[in-house]
């Protein structure tokens, strides 16, 4: 026989069959559609920083130079900015239990279990308050030597003391310049210019007492121990070493009339 060509017959599950599994191929190798994706350095919306309220500094309405200071590094970054101020002690509590993602005014390696940047925002001139009968010469840290000395709690004054102290933490600074007064204390430490505010605010003679430097500490903030806390801690370093640099961070504080630029 000529003119003979054999076609081979398809059932319709055939077809099916192919048609499918072509449908498929084309799925699979086909370029992916652009959807949106979550940067991982994306900023997330809002970040909370909570600290004492110092005045002019961390004032309880959201103004003041720290809290300037802050939102000029991260609000450029796309942060936005809550604040809280409470005691220091809870501070500390709140961004190491991570209800917080950040509190101000902290010494170096002072805490545990938080993450600390290379920069410092300002420096903290610590001063001894005391009766002179009770020390009559001062000469530096040794002159308290075996004293009786208080301070807030949660300041851990004695990480950055040499000497041997009786250590009186105390719930304030005006139960310490109380127990001052009394005699309970031989000397009180705390950052001079609160010190200073504080003797405007209490009913105690301030000629009473002698002011002396003890040492200058920086500080800095402190973010929680976390991934989220990583990436904070490199936008604050970047973005303040950018603020300091540029003069903004100077004029800042003159603006402020900060007696102390620790730059």
């Amino acid at each position: 026989m000529t003119g003979f060509t054999w076609t081979p017959l398809l059932n319709t599950h055939s077809i099916k069959l192919r048609t499918l599994i072509s449908l498929l191929l084309v799925s699979f190798f086909a370029p992916l559609p652009a959807y949106a994706t979550v940067d991982a350095q994306t900023p997330s919306q809002e970040v909370t920083i909570v600290s004492e309220a110092w005045a002019d500094a961390t004032n309880k309405n959201g103004s003041g130079l720290y809290f300037d200071i802050m939102r000029e590094v991260f609000e450029p970054l796309g942060y936005k900015l809550n604040f809280l101020t409470t005691t220091y002690s809870r501070s500390v509590y709140l961004v190491q239990t991570k209800k917080m993602h950040a509190f101000l005014g902290s010494y170096i390696d002072e805490q545990e279990d938080v993450l600390y940047p290379y920069w410092h925002f300002d420096a903290e001139q610590v001063a001894a308050v005391y009766k002179s009968y009770a020390i009559p010469e001062w000469e530096g840290e040794q002159s308290l030597q075996g004293k009786t000395v208080g301070w807030v709690k949660g300041y851990d004054y004695n990480e950055y003391m040499g000497t041997t102290v009786n250590i009186r933490e105390v719930k304030s600074r005006r139960q310490g310049l109380t127990m001052l007064y009394s005699d309970r204390l031989d000397a009180l430490i705390d950052a001079r210019s609160e010190i200073e505010e504080e003797f405007e605010k209490v009913n105690i003679d301030r000629n009473a007492f002698v002011i002396s430097n003890f040492t200058d500490l920086k500080l800095y903030p402190a973010f929680t121990n976390t991934p989220q806390g990583e990436e904070l801690r490199r936008a604050y370093d970047e973005g303040f070493e950018e603020l300091l640099h540029s003069g903004k961070l100077k004029t800042m504080f003159e603006d402020y009339e900060w007696e102390y630029f620790p730059f």
